[in-house]
């Protein structure tokens, strides 16, 4: 995947101008490609340091440009390597020219996340720790950035680790009464020996419950507002953008693509997509429009069925036509009832006279006056759900998701072969695979493949 062997080098500043630039080298030739740099005359010990120094092309004596040059040799560094940044003026074509000269003078051009993996490869990082790097570089909330932090500062991989080893020594406790059954081991306690299994699928469930949590927090909650043309989608979407996002006009059908904002709730990124009319249209380009909402129907954490207050027949019609497409997100109290427009209409709870209704995930509102929308934004949030302190343990990687999956299979398997009074040998396999799911997770016994997967997602310079 990466040669290790090498010196690589990078642009770790993001691209476009800017008063600082960075570039970073790693590996054995770091300091000598360095030394490279500076003027006739000076130099640097291999010591952690900082210098304001010139930079010059060695071949030329041309002056590059002035700033400072970091110095930290291994394993007291970043990757556990000689490691050196030069911070210079943030010019695209300084930085590409000094980046060219680097690689002339004996550097390789770094891989996507490769700084990165050669932390993880010299155990300055487990693996989860090294996914929470570009997890927080890539944050899109504070929530998202707290817990990223969380699990970079090993959050997660100090909740792993103790549970990895008590699986290891459940397992042995097997493999000893397999080994030396005849060397007078005393006989397994299995009733303690299921309490204990017990008590590691409850942590494993826990771990597998917060993925939903977990995945709001790292990739922002989703909401459609959805409903037939004219109810006040576009209007709501604007109100709470506060700023005209989205065309309004008495027309029907205005809308003919899905049109996206977004807020800040609670420190996540929260999405709105206003969408085309649900109807049955016969223009070409409404009928796009339709198909397109559906879709983001489909993808939605939330979906806000918008009902016109004053005419709510209509809209709840095409609700019952369109039902199906909504049943698992009904089933998992994802859809919402909105009815706009109570400024014209005297009751200000209208959905009590459809007792199809779920009235606990019915509001009203209006965009007119404004009415309600503060209770809009409160239903938003409370499919939010942050971490409430430093030691909560929340997953938020659909590799995680799989491997306690995978590692929850296993023990609830082995729970039916106790309780059927299996042979150990299929106890003890039930045991093995459920301590390597959890290990992939930190980065143990995990394919080549799945390395180059993680680690091609981050930028270059990480």
């Amino acid at each position: 995947m990466y040669e290790l062997d090498d010196t690589i080098t990078a642009i770790a500043t993001p691209a476009g101008v800017g008063g600082i630039g960075i570039i970073r080298l790693s590996g054995a030739k770091a300091l000598d490609i360095a030394q490279k740099l500076l003027p006739e005359g000076k130099s640097f010990e291999k010591k952690r340091q900082i210098l304001f120094t010139p930079f010059r092309q060695p071949q030329t004596g041309e002056f590059l440009d002035e700033g400072l040059l970091l110095v930290m040799p291994g394993p007291q560094s970043y990757t556990t390597e000689d490691v050196v940044e030069i911070h210079v003026h943030g010019s695209p074509l300084l930085l590409e020219k000094i980046l060219e000269l680097l690689v002339t003078l004996g550097a390789r051009l770094a891989q996507p996340g490769e700084f990165t993996y050669r932390a993880f490869i010299h155990g300055r990082l487990d693996l989860t720790q090294a996914e929470a790097v570009e997890a927080l570089v890539s944050a899109q909330g504070d929530a998202s950035r707290r817990q990223a932090l969380r699990q970079l500062t090993g959050g997660l991989a100090s909740h792993l680790e103790p549970m990895e080893e008590f699986l290891k020594s459940l397992y042995l406790k097997i493999e000893a009464r397999l080994e030396f059954s005849e060397d007078g081991i005393p006989p397994l306690d299995q009733a303690k020996f299921e309490q204990e299994v017990e008590g590691v699928r409850g942590e494993l469930q826990k771990l597998l419950d917060s993925y939903d949590q977990g995945k709001v927090l790292r990739e922002g909650l989703t909401v459609a507002f959805v409903g037939p043309p004219n109810v006040g989608k576009s209007s709501l979407l604007n109100t709470l953008l506060g700023t005209q996002r989205a065309i309004v006009t008495p027309l029907a059908g205005t809308t003919r693509d899905v049109v996206e904002g977004d807020l800040r709730l609670k420190g996540v990124r929260v999405r709105f997509f206003d969408t085309a009319g649900i109807r049955e249209a016969e223009n070409v380009v409404e009928v796009e429009g339709i198909r397109r909402s559906r879709q983001v129907m489909e993808e939605a954490d939330l979906i806000f069925w918008l009902v016109d207050a004053s005419q709510p027949n209509e809209s709840l019609n095409e609700w019952k036509s369109s039902s199906s497409v909504f049943e698992d997100a009904q089933a998992a109290g994802r859809v919402w009832f909105l009815f706009n427009k109570l400024d014209l209409v005297g009751d200000k709870e209208p959905w009590k006279k459809f007792s199809q209704l779920p009235t606990d995930k019915c509001l009203g509102f209006s965009c007119e006056t404004q009415e309600g929308l503060f209770q809009v934004l409160k239903a938003v949030e409370s499919f939010i759900q942050t971490p409430s302190g430093g030691e909560d343990v929340v997953i938020t990687s659909a590799r995680h998701k799989q491997e306690v999956e995978r590692a929850l299979a296993a023990l609830t398997n082995l729970k039916g072969l106790m309780k059927s009074k299996q042979p150990y040998e299929l106890w003890a396999e039930e045991l093995r695979e459920a301590a390597l799911a959890i290990g992939r997770i930190r980065g143990r016994d995990l394919p080549a493949k799945a390395f180059e997967d993680i680690f091609t997602k981050f930028c270059i310079g990480k």
